[in-house]
């Protein structure tokens, strides 16, 4: 039998107690098809006292459970239910008077632990399995319990025992037969549930099924299989229980540990670290087969899909090249459906691509009406997301088929409906609605200009390497000069859109996640400092808190790693994690006044590729080794990805070089690069299959 141990060591962040409930928000197990929040008991109860003063899009903050791309006629997720468990002491209902949970990243399970009156234990852990549509939940009993009970409820979130909407139920012994009359496609399911202990049994109740255990002792295992009529292939219950517990549960573990083993960090902050491989873990977990967005949870915008995310270098300096390739393959997916929303093609040029602001997996759109409608700033994430893919897999035939399309399907939205050349000589980006938390619409704005500008010249870069459109990338490149010379500034630095003296987050863009701009250009320089010295005014997303936020701080940090400035990059990383909840997840906001969707997909890109871009960076075919490292880290090694299919292996022992090993995939170029330190060091090195050590 696999023993899975509980509450072994860890990093500080990784537990929560009772002692934290008034703070507590609970983590999430998920396998890119079911996605859950799952609480302290390994249940799913509604009437946890800190949930109420979670924020949440549009929803109440309650866990349940969810399949990606299920979804009724207005878009939102199907609801499929929760857990819930009932524990009998001495013929009472009891509840847990102190518990613990740990989550258990490398692994990907919830561990807990709960004592009730009367000297009670249960101990537990709960998993997705990383290969089916199945929940997994341990139990183990200790004392003198009266009955257990581990109830599946198919009802909607809160206290009222209703149906999901627009779903009929049959409810039989071990199983819950669903079907959505008003669904996007057709859907029809089947809900099984069951446990292995013997004397277990299993009826029928209101608008679920319970399981009921008499006086139990030792260790029962409960399952919860998922099949419906959206299954390529349906699992079969049957397989599961001859499979059981321990053969699930070392197959999820292997699957996860190739996940882990593409890179990896050893550095002498645990806290970023942590933070690192959490943002990590959440990114897995919220991967689709589509592609992965906000959260496969109506907290999380009903699970659409954004194109403002910096998921590509995140994921590709992290090794995880297919889960980037997925990102990638589904913006080219749906370009059919942002081509009918740009309109039909102009006069001189085409209409190009105009993605939806929250798209659903066929590409249309899930927003409702609002300002944010008015924004373009996510074409050019979508482009990035692309372009990154081309960069890092060296694959000139993604670059032909995807890459490019989408890439000029952008850059033709922004020429024919954006860009402006006015009577008094200037070129700029008509009024949009840039970050929302700036005066709209908004003229010139730097950050949608930035990312016009990357649009273009990215269009016009892949038309040379393929050879096509070359009137087109002329044109192309000369409207991007003429937005850069025109970008809003004053005396000193550039401003975030024209006539406006306020700071914002945009004010980073040409440095990242764009680099348009040099990065010795004074007024960029500027900008990124006036952000620091003013950030806390525009630190979030909302008008709320006092402190930036997550994602904002790991975008500043972000910038100064490009910069080369270690102890800022550090500085402000550090700002960045002391917003991460207690399982070192990341929120949109995070504060003891305002707290708002944690284990949001969006900010944890920016804050793996800030944290990257100190370790590695790639210009060309340059890369520049420990670029941003602060000087008190001396011992601290990583393994991470380099563009053009090249894998980059690190270790420095007393601040200085101790082991440079690298090797070229099957897809690099074959050109040779150079590497560059940050104490001045620099040698060529040619590429080989096998990995060679360069520094001894």
């Amino acid at each position: 039998m696999v023993t899975v141990a509980l509450f072994a060591a860890c990093a500080a962040g990784c537990i929560a107690s009772s002692a934290e409930s008034k703070s507590y928000s609970p983590p999430i197990i998920a396998n890119g098809d079911v996605g859950m929040l799952i609480d302290y008991r390994n249940c799913q109860f509604q009437n946890v006292p800190a949930y109420k003063s979670i924020h949440a899009a549009g929803v109440d903050f309650l866990p349940g459970i969810y399949r990606a791309g299920r979804r009724t006629e207005n878009g939102n997720l199907a609801d499929l239910g929760r857990i819930e468990e009932e524990v009998k002491v001495e013929g009472n209902v009891e509840e847990p008077v102190s518990w613990s949970q740990r989550l258990d990243i490398e692994n990907a399970a919830s561990e807990v632990e709960n004592d009730y009156p009367g000297d009670v234990r249960i101990r537990s852990t709960a998993f997705v399995a990383a290969h089916k549509p199945v929940l997994c939940v341990r139990k183990c009993f200790e004392g003198e319990i009266g009955s257990y009970s581990f109830d599946y409820i198919f009802t909607r979130p809160g206290s009222s025992r209703r149906l999901p909407l627009a779903a009929k139920a049959e409810f039989r012994d071990g199983r819950i037969d669903f079907a959505f009359d008003r669904a996007r496609a057709p859907l029809t399911g089947r809900i099984s549930v069951f446990c292995d202990a013997p004397g277990a049994v299993c009826v029928p109740v209101d608008c679920g099924i319970r399981i009921t255990l008499m006086k139990p002792r030792g260790t029962a295992d409960f399952f919860v299989v998922y099949s419906d009529s959206m299954d390529e292939k349906r699992t079969r219950p049957g397989d599961v229980r001859k499979a059981g517990f321990d053969a699930l549960y070392a197959e999820h573990v292997a699957r996860w540990r190739d996940f882990w083993a593409k890179s990896s960090i050893s550095i002498p902050d645990e806290r970023i670290a942590s933070t690192w491989k959490t943002a990590q873990y959440n990114l897995k977990c919220w991967s689709t087969k589509w592609s992965i967005p906000v959260g496969i949870l109506p907290t999380h915008w009903h699970g659409s899909y954004f194109g403002f995310t910096f998921f590509g270098p995140a994921l590709c300096s992290s090794g995880h090249i297919e889960e980037a390739l997925k990102v990638a393959r589904f913006w080219d997916s749906i370009r059919p459906a942002a081509q009918a929303r740009a309109g039909k093609p102009g006069r001189d040029v085409e209409a190009g691509l105009r993605y939806s602001w929250q798209s659903l997996e066929d590409g249309r759109e899930r927003a409702g009406g609002g300002r944010w409608l008015d924004h373009y700033l996510h074409l050019p994430n979508i482009s990035r997301e692309c372009w990154t893919a081309w960069l890092y897999t060296n694959d000139r035939s993604l670059l032909a088929s995807n890459v490019y399309p989408v890439v000029k399907g952008c850059a033709q939205f922004f020429q024919s409906r954006l860009v402006a050349e006015l009577k008094d000589g200037r070129t700029v980006i008509m009024p949009v609605c840039d970050l929302e938390r700036l005066p709209c619409p908004a003229r010139n704005a730097f950050l949608t200009t930035c990312g016009a500008i990357f649009c273009l010249e990215r269009a016009a870069e892949g038309a040379e390497m393929l050879g096509v459109d070359s009137r087109e990338a002329v044109e192309w490149k000369r409207l991007a000069e003429a937005l850069r010379r025109d970008l809003p500034k004053d005396g000193t630095r550039y401003l975030a859109l024209e006539g406006y003296e306020g700071t914002s987050v945009a004010l980073l863009s040409g440095l990242i996640p764009y680099g348009v701009l040099p990065r010795d250009d004074s007024f960029q320089l500027a900008a990124v400092d006036h952000f620091e010295k003013n950030g806390l005014t525009a630190g979030n997303m909302y008008s709320v808190g006092k402190r930036i936020c997550t994602w904002y701080a790991a975008w500043l940090g972000g910038a100064k790693a490009l910069l080369g400035d270690g102890a800022g990059a550090y500085r402000n990383l550090k700002r960045a994690t002391a917003s991460v909840g207690r399982f070192s997840e990341i929120f949109e906001i995070n504060e003891p006044a305002y707290r708002s969707c944690p284990w949001c997909s969006s900010p944890q890109g920016t804050y793996i590729e800030a944290v990257n871009a100190m370790l590695l960076q790639c210009e060309g075919d340059v890369l520049r080794i420990a670029p941003a490292v602060p000087s008190e880290w001396r011992d601290f090694s990583f393994r991470l990805r380099a563009h053009d299919d090249v894998e980059v292996a690190a270790r420095f022992a007393g601040g200085r070089p101790a082991s440079l090993r690298m090797r070229a995939g099957a897809s690099h170029s074959g050109r040779a690069k150079k590497i560059v330190f940050a104490d001045g060091r620099t040698f060529a090195v040619e590429m080989t299959g096998e990995e060679k050590e360069y520094v001894k």
